[in-house]
């Protein structure tokens, strides 16, 4: 299993790079210098992308080497994949050599399989020439960093990419130490954090798809894990849904930018629920806010004109439809350079490795008195009870026409079905399936009313951009709508006041 964190500079930033005093000054040798040719092959279908493998030819100088990956494991920042390799006389590959390595049946099935194996092909090539350091970081961590140039070709229909890449494979040690050498970098060259691999990057130039939205996975707690690790188990699996929705994102996906918005939501969620156990410094809160704020803008535009306005009845909305969507793209345009930024990566690593790191620690260790070293079975206990505490204190107080107290009802409906989600694997089965149905039903309904609230807010935009009269009267749909869904809500609030799950 090889742990990689992968980096993406300017290929202007190259020759830089290859010269930055900090690699000469922990390099173990001299750099090595390599000129690669690697060739991908699948078959027309791209039955083995599909099936979650990779199979590489990679000449080296005279050698020939054929190397089979499976797909990220993880957070795609840290690339965390298996690889098998083996040599090879020349450039045709030879699977089934690699098969008897391969350890899960289904990818050795797939490898063998004479289906696959009779319409392997050629389908890009990378031409690279990779600088490589040994590094040997203080804390005695060994690290192989490879500084890569060059550029992806996809054969038959002339497409390309320039690669501009560096790549931190750990050897031995910490994986934080990876984020610590990469902000180092990255303060005098500017890096980006590589959401996907090369050969994710060639596949992307042989298909016109875009990246689908990546929703959350179930976090996987086991019943003897203790408070700690949960913690790292749980903020790790929302940065996988933060990281894996980029590539859509960056392709303007609304949906991509709602799952990564989720994905946030659900860590900033986390971070509360634990903040006085292990507080987030508040530099790095700071940050996340600021990310939260420009998801936030463009979301709200996004439903405005794909959800609110084609509800509205009684007028044609095409034209404010269109208006919407206009401003929705132009933030969407924005945020190519929000996640292009420094301020963006910075972030990434500074969260990454404060979560990997487990840097809430204090310098002394984890002692065992600290609630954080006790068994997540009783540690959840307070945690649970707590949100359930805020969100009935929210409801009692509640106006059921004041929407931004409606709003602050539904944030504290959102944490505590978190909650449950987060710690669902060490929760009756039953009973925590019930909590979180009924939540999210009025989760559901409170969000239609926020969404109805944003477009009031929204509207008087169009009405002012030359949509008078039909922003005028959205308005008021609008707004007698968010009356109508207000009534019979007090109902539906005590039955979750009277939710009791731990």
């Amino acid at each position: 299993m090889e742990t990689e964190l992968k980096l993406k500079l300017a290929t202007a930033d190259v020759a830089r790079m290859r010269e930055h005093p900090l690699l000469a000054e922990l390099s173990t040798a001299a750099p090595r210098e390599h000129e690669l040719l690697d060739t991908y092959y699948d078959t027309p279908e791209l039955d083995l992308w599909r099936g979650g493998l990779t199979l590489r030819v990679r000449r080296d100088g005279e050698a020939w080497i054929q190397t089979v990956k499976t797909a990220s494991a993880g957070s795609p920042v840290l690339h965390e994949r298996g690889e098998w390799e083996s040599p090879l006389e020349g450039p045709q590959p030879d699977p089934a050599d690699l098969s008897r390595q391969v350890k899960p049946q289904r990818l050795r099935e797939l490898l063998r399989s004479p289906a696959i194996v009779g319409q392997l092909q050629p389908v890009f090539t990378n031409t690279t020439h990779r600088t490589t350091w040994d590094i040997a970081l203080p804390g005695g961590q060994l690290v192989e960093c490879a500084l890569d140039s060059g550029s992806i070709d996809a054969n038959g229909n002339g497409r390309n990419a320039e690669i501009g890449e560096l790549e931190l494979e750990l050897k031995h040690g910490n994986p934080t130490r990876l984020f610590e050498l990469a902000l180092a970098l990255h303060e005098d060259i500017p890096l980006e954090v590589a959401n996907d691999s090369k050969a994710a990057r060639g596949y992307a130039l042989l298909q016109d798809e875009v990246p689908p939205p990546v929703k959350a996975t179930p976090v996987r707690l086991g019943r003897k894990m203790r408070m700690e690790e949960a913690l790292q188990c749980m903020g790790l699996n929302c940065m996988a849904q933060i990281e894996s929705n980029v590539p859509g994102v960056l392709a303007r996906s609304a949906e991509s930018l709602h799952q990564m918005r989720v994905g946030l939501r659900r860590l900033r969620a986390l971070l509360d629920m634990f903040r006085d156990l292990a507080p987030l410094p508040p530099e790095l809160q700071e940050e996340l806010d600021w990310l939260s704020g420009e998801l936030g803008a463009t979301r709200d535009w996004d439903v405005l004109a794909d959800s609110t306005l084609p509800a509205i009845s009684g007028i044609h909305t095409e034209a404010l439809q269109a208006a919407a969507r206009e401003h929705a793209r132009n933030l969407h345009r924005n945020m190519l350079p929000t996640l292009h930024s420094p301020r963006y990566t910075h972030l990434m690593l500074r969260m990454n490795g404060w979560l990997r790191g487990r840097q809430w620690r204090p310098a002394s260790g984890l002692g065992k008195d600290d609630p954080l070293h006790q068994h997540a079975l009783d540690g959840l206990v307070p945690l649970v009870r707590k949100a359930q505490k805020r969100l009935r204190k929210r409801i009692e107080a509640l106006d059921e026409n004041d929407a931004p107290a409606r709003h602050r009802v539904r944030i504290a409906a959102k944490k505590a079905r978190y909650a449950a989600e987060f710690f669902r694997d060490l929760l009756p089965e039953k009973e925590v399936k019930a909590y979180i149905k009924c939540l999210s039903q009025l989760q559901d309904r409170l969000g239609h009313l926020n969404d109805l609230a944003v477009a009031g807010r929204l509207l008087p935009v169009l009405e002012n951009g030359g949509h008078a009269h039909d922003g005028s009267y959205a308005r008021g749909w609008v707004a007698g709508s968010a009356d109508a869904g207000a009534q019979g809500l007090r109902e539906a609030l005590g039955k979750v006041a009277r939710l009791k799950l731990v």
